[in-house]
């Protein structure tokens, strides 16, 4: 009896570490806002059991969540990496698509000094959808460059900080241009997209990596 609630209980175990994956790949950001929840629920269980005097079930409590701390950490860096594994640069006039809509730069001007170079990327993003008008969530998408060094390049200021905020008619094509400055050291250069910090968009479980890692997609500029 003793060895099936054993197996038993590694079963359900791993089913509850099957689930956890699967929704950490498709509904990330929710998996994220319910890890910070119950960690919140958690310290303030652990503190009520501990002054209660039943420390015991604080120290199962603390156990249990930090078993799954390590867990989900653990997995989270994993799909990141897998993640990784799949990332690709696409050059100028090759689309990246998505959802409903693909992006490509179709042009670049550069300026060069002896210090620094100015980059000016003429864009496009063109509609899948033939049915109907699409809007573009790109509010909160920081758009930038970055080099070989991971070091990242932001739109001036005074520049539209969200260019990929926009409207497109069904079936459509929208034009633009952005503009960078990028230091004349740099070598190579990624045009990528990703959202702002403590937006939900952001919170997916590579952003919660240990793993330092690439853009799943970006357009090599240089």
């Amino acid at each position: 009896m003793k060895s099936k609630v054993t197996l038993k209980g590694v079963l359900l175990l791993g089913l509850a570490g099957a689930s956890l994956v699967f929704l950490m790949i498709v509904l990330g950001g929710v998996v994220v806002l319910a890890t910070f929840v119950g960690t919140a629920a958690t310290f303030i269980g652990t503190i009520v059991l501990w002054f209660s005097g039943r420390r015991g079930g604080a120290t199962r409590l603390l156990s249990a969540w930090a078993l799954y701390a390590l867990f989900y950490l653990a997995t989270s860096t994993g799909i990141a990496l897998m993640r990784q594994r799949f990332a690709r640069a696409v050059t100028p006039g090759q689309e990246l698509c998505a959802d409903s809509g693909c992006f490509a730069v179709d042009k670049i001007d550069r300026l060069a000094s002896n210090l620094q170079t100015s980059y000016t990327l003429f864009w496009h993003l063109a509609s899948t959808d033939k049915q109907q008008t699409k809007r573009f969530p790109g509010k909160g998408l920081e758009v930038f460059l970055f080099d070989e060094r991971g070091l990242k390049y932001a739109l001036p200021s005074g520049a539209d900080p969200y260019p990929l905020d926009i409207t497109v008619p069904a079936g459509e094509t929208v034009h633009g241009a952005m503009t960078f400055t990028v230091p004349s050291s740099a070598r190579e250069l990624f045009l990528t997209a990703k959202y702002r910090p403590l937006t939900f968009q952001s919170l997916l479980p590579g952003e919660l990596s240990v793993a330092r890692v690439r853009p799943s997609a970006m357009v090599r500029i240089q």
